[in-house]
C-alpha cells in the first residue's frame, strides 16, 4: 500500500515535470523557428521531433526533479513524519522511487533503439529544407586492407555512386575496383559492371597493367547506408547503430572515442539521476522543523543542475577526444554512485 502511494505521487509529479520543461523547451523552438518553415505540416513535424529531442535530453532532470518534488510535498504534508511514525525505514521509502526511476531509464533506453534517438536530426533536416533525398560526397575510408572511396552516398536510396576500391600491399596500390554504382543488400554492399585493374610483374621483373570486368563485386561488409552517413556527417544513429559502427570501426583499427562516447551518453550517463535520488532521498530530512525547505529545494535544484552540466561537459570532451570517454563519462557516474551507496549504508540505522 505505502510502496503504491508513494510511486504513484512520484511517477505524477516526475510527468509533470518532464512534460512541462519538455514541452517549454519545444515550444520556445518552435515559436523562434516556426515562421522560417515552409507549411503547416513540417511545422507540426518539426515540432514533435523537437519534443522528442527535449524529452531525451530532460528526462533524467525530470526523474530528480520529481523526487525532489515529492519528498517537500510529503514534508510540508507531515506525510513522511507518518510514515516514520509506522515503522517505515528511508530503506523501504526509497524503493517505490527507485523502481519508477528506474523504469522511466529502462523506457527511455528501450526509445534510444527506435528513430526517437535522431530526432534531433529529423528537425535539423525539416528547418533546413533537405527532409528529401539527401547526398553524402567525398568520402574516404580504410577497410580491411584497402582504402574506399565513395563519390556520393544516397542513404534514401541504399546507393553509392562512383565507388573506387585501392587495395595496398606494403603500402602499395596494387589493385584497384572502380564501378560507377553499388547497391546496398541486406549486409552487404553489391556493385555492377565493375572495371578491375591488377598491376602484374612479369618474368622479366617489369610492372604490367592488367584490366578485367566483373559483373558483380561484394564489398564493405556491415556498413549500413546510414552508419557510413553518421560516421561522416556526424549524424545520430539509434543504440542498435551505434553498436554495429562501434564494432565495423573497432575492426577496422580506427579511432572510436566518439562513437564510445554516444553510447556511454545514452546508457551510462542517465543513471546519474538514480544516484542523485538515491543521495536526496537519505539526506532530507523528514520534519519542516528540521529544515529551511526553500534553502532546501534550491540547494538540491542547483546541484542537480550543477552535476548534469558537468557530465554533459565531459561527454562533450569524451566525443571530441580530449578525455578518455570511460574516464569522461563512466568514471563520474561510478563515483557518483559509490557516494550514494555510501550514504545508503551510513543511513540504514538512522530515521
Amino acid at each position: 500500500m505505502l510502496f503504491k502511494y508513494v510511486a504513484f505521487h512520484y511517477l505524477k509529479n516526475m510527468l509533470i515535470i518532464l512534460l512541462g520543461l519538455s514541452g517549454l523547451f519545444a515550444g520556445l523552438d518552435f515559436l523562434m523557428n516556426a515562421s522560417l518553415l515552409p507549411s503547416f505540416n513540417v511545422r507540426i513535424l518539426y515540432a514533435f521531433f523537437k519534443w522528442q529531442e527535449a524529452l531525451s535530453l530532460l528526462f533524467p532532470l525530470a526523474i530528480v526533479f520529481g523526487a525532489i518534488w515529492t519528498k517537500i510535498s510529503f514534508i510540508k504534508q507531515n506525510a513522511l513524519s507518518a510514515m516514520y511514525a509506522l515503522g517505515t525505514d528511508r530503506t523501504t521509502l526509497f524503493k517505490p522511487f527507485f523502481a519508477v526511476g528506474l523504469l522511466t531509464y529502462l523506457v527511455f533506453v528501450g526509445l534510444y533503439f527506435s528513430s526517437f534517438s535522431t530526432a534531433r536530426d529529423s528537425a535539423n533536416q525539416l528547418f533546413s529544407n533537405a527532409y528529401d533525398v539527401s547526398k553524402t560526397e567525398n568520402l574516404f575510408f580504410k577497410y580491411n586492407d584497402s582504402f574506399v572511396y565513395i563519390g556520393a552516398l544516397i542513404p534514401e536510396k541504399y546507393k553509392l555512386e562512383d565507388l573506387t576500391i585501392f587495395k595496398l600491399e606494403e603500402n602499395e596500390v596494387i589493385e584497384t575496383f572502380t564501378s560507377k554504382e553499388a547497391w546496398y543488400n541486406i549486409h552487404e554492399w553489391a556493385a555492377s559492371n565493375v572495371l578491375k585493374k591488377t598491376i602484374i610483374i612479369d618474368k622479366e621483373g617489369k610492372k604490367r597493367l592488367k584490366i578485367e570486368k566483373l559483373p558483380l563485386l561484394k564489398t564493405l561488409e556491415g556498413y549500413q547506408p546510414k552508419i557510413l552517413k553518421s560516421i561522416y556527417d556526424g549524424k545520430s544513429l539509434t543504440l542498435y547503430e551505434n553498436i554495429k559502427a562501434l564494432g565495423l570501426l573497432a575492426q577496422q583499427e580506427v579511432e572510436t572515442h566518439s562513437m564510445r562516447a554516444e553510447i556511454y551518453g545514452k546508457v551510462v550517463m542517465p543513471l546519474f539521476s538514480i544516484a542523485l535520488l538515491m543521495i536526496l532521498v537519505f539526506t532530507f530530512p523528514f520534519h519542516a522543523r528540521y529544515m529551511n525547505i526553500t534553502m532546501t529545494t534550491t540547494k538540491a535544484i542547483g546541484g542537480t543542475l550543477f552535476v548534469w552540466g558537468t557530465l554533459f561537459s565531459f561527454q562533450s570532451m569524451g566525443k571530441s577526444g580530449t578525455l578518455n570517454p570511460e574516464l569522461a563519462i563512466i568514471l563520474p557516474v561510478v563515483l557518483l554512485w559509490t557516494y550514494a551507496l555510501y550514504g545508503l549504508l551510513k543511513s540504514q540505522k538512522k530515521i
